[in-house]
């Protein structure tokens, strides 16, 4: 799935920033960028992007009331110096909110939160989602994962390991923050370092599970909130 975004922001910097990192996303394309909201609005008024990232603290009119002015608004990212604006950046439904000066991670996380957005909100266990994906960084590589192909996840200290059929992706990111970032998707924690892919348990018995041919344990403290998330599909 492509995306195409716009970059609003009055500073020169957080412009050039941003356009690097969209840069080094695959299937994401930057349509234009703007350093005030009054040109965006005309831009938007004619043609439609599936999100913007947006500064909410600028000159002449501000990116809320930018927003505001838009009738059919796409997804918006917001992005500003300024933590008290958060309220007012999610009271209008904002798919996050950027904290600048924010890293790549951090911004990579974002494309990630709205590619789930622009999903449909709902989703069957039996159906096939290979839409749905996650870039991850190994070493020098963003790599793009389709969900419905991970197995399962492994924690290893401040690393996580993905799991594929025919591979595995070792990427930089901590077991808490994939867990939220999977969230509402396919897949459920079973142990402190591991998560499934619910697509490919072949059994489960009480306390292990088999993940295509790995049996992989269920620990004490997810044993309840795993059986929960079993019961939705029986």
């Amino acid at each position: 799935m492509s995306l195409t975004c716009l970059i609003i922001d009055d500073e020169p910097f957080a412009r050039k920033l941003l356009l690097d990192f969209c840069s080094r996303v695959p299937n994401l394309e930057v349509k234009g960028d703007f350093s005030n909201g009054v040109e965006a609005l005309q831009y938007l008024n004619i043609q439609a992007v599936d999100f913007i990232f947006l500064d909410i603290k600028m000159p002449g009119i501000t990116g809320i009331e930018m927003l505001n002015s838009l009738r059919n608004a796409p997804k918006v990212v917001f992005t500003t110096a300024f933590s008290e604006y958060a309220i007012d950046g999610f009271e209008l439904d904002a798919v996050d909110y950027l904290l600048k000066p924010f890293d790549f991670p951090r911004f990579l996380k974002s494309v990630n939160k709205v590619q789930t957005a622009l999903q449909p909100k709902s989703i069957d266990i039996s159906q096939k989602t290979e839409s749905d994906f996650l870039f991850v960084k190994d070493g020098r590589e963003l790599v793009k994962l389709k969900l419905n192909q991970i197995l399962y996840v492994k924690g290893q200290k401040d690393y996580v390991m993905f799991m594929l059929s025919d591979k595995r992706v070792m990427s930089l990111m901590n077991m808490k923050g994939l867990e939220e970032e999977l969230k509402g998707k396919q897949f459920v924690r079973i142990h402190q370092s591991f998560i499934i892919n619910a697509q490919h348990i072949e059994s489960i018995s009480n306390d292990r599970v088999k993940v295509g041919e790995e049996f992989l344990p269920i620990s004490q403290s997810y044993k309840l909130s795993f059986r929960s998330f079993i019961e939705k599909f029986q």
